[in-house]
């Protein structure tokens, strides 16, 4: 049995939870190539869901992999994925660009807690800012984001499945699959994603957007929280170092709520190695930039971190 196959079984022996489901990146190469594959990608989403009874609740396609965060079983998710697998592949392959690795696959993670779940859809909604950081995700039109903190919704041009049409959805989505008529799809051409997105409780709001006070959470969240970027990515088997704008933001950060200052000028050299120290272990800047940023030589910051990783080690 491969490493896949036992993966695979073991996601179908899970329940019903809180899932994130990520789907493996493709590195330099491309999951979507234009605007034809991604409006694809999207119609998958919303075919996929359906038919697996899958809930959705945040998800976001990138260049060359997906974020999904659901409420479904782990026989679900792989359904999910396979379906997702076989319309993006056949796209692909008809656009005249190689088959997808026979070893593509997805990592599936148990959510174990409110905070988890949070976590999830924040990171999920900050890959697309990373992807595009030249817009917000609410702009970003590949993904569920655009219905958090929006009114965005009552801008965009829509007809309903049932005024396309049987014929016609069939040759929009290139399947025989009847979506619900009250469906709505975009002039784009891509099922609105606020047709299936799991929706509160009381349904006023979609249940992405419930989990957050107000917008400022939402967006201290998705900007400011690294320590969970870390955590997630951790999690994922990833790596997330802060980097630009993110570590200036990280610093000042550090610099008010550590040391009570807002400028590295302001700390003694025993308090600048301390916050070197910090950036280098937790946040896995190298020596070079932390050396640029604090004002302290290359050779200094890589003797703090080794001696740290070698006290440490040896604890």
């Amino acid at each position: 049995m491969t490493k896949h196959e036992k993966l695979r079984k073991e996601y179908k022996s899970w329940g019903r939870w809180y899932y994130h489901l990520v789907l493996d990146s493709l590195g330099d190469r491309n999951l979507f190539n234009d605007k034809a594959e991604y409006i694809n990608g999207m119609n998958t989403v919303a075919l996929a869901q359906l038919m697996t009874g899958m809930d959705v609740i945040q998800f976001d396609w990138m260049r060359n992999h997906g974020h999904f965060v659901v409420r479904s079983t782990g026989e679900q998710c792989c359904r999910f994925f396979d379906y997702s697998r076989y319309r993006l592949n056949a796209r692909l392959i008809k656009d005249g660009y190689p088959p997808l690795p026979s070893d593509w696959f997805f990592k599936l993670i148990r959510l174990g807690s409110f905070n988890e779940l949070i976590n999830a859809v924040s990171y999920s909604a900050r890959n697309s800012y990373d992807a595009r950081n030249d817009i917000l995700p609410g702009g970003y039109l590949w993904s569920s984001n655009c219905f958090m903190f929006s009114d965005i919704e009552e801008l965009i041009e829509f007809k309903t499945v049932e005024e396309i049409g049987t014929r016609g959805m069939i040759r929009l989505l290139g399947s025989n699959v009847k979506l619900p008529a009250s469906y709505k799809v975009s002039k784009l051409g891509f099922i609105l994603p606020e047709s299936y997105i799991l929706r509160s409780e009381d349904g006023s709001m979609t249940k992405a957007r419930s989990l957050y006070k107000d917008s400022k959470d939402y967006t201290y969240r998705l900007f400011r929280d690294y320590d969970t970027y870390r955590k997630v990515a951790s999690d994922m088997g990833e790596e997330w170092v802060p980097g630009g704008n993110d570590t200036d933001n990280l610093i000042s950060n550090l610099l008010e709520i550590n040391y009570s200052v807002n400028n590295v000028n302001s700390l003694d050299a025993d308090k600048r190695c301390d916050l070197a120290v910090t950036l280098g272990i937790r946040y896995g800047l190298n020596a070079g930039e932390i050396s640029q940023r604090l004002g302290l030589s290359p050779s200094m910051v890589s003797k703090l971190l080794y001696s740290y990783k070698k006290k440490n080690k040896t604890l």
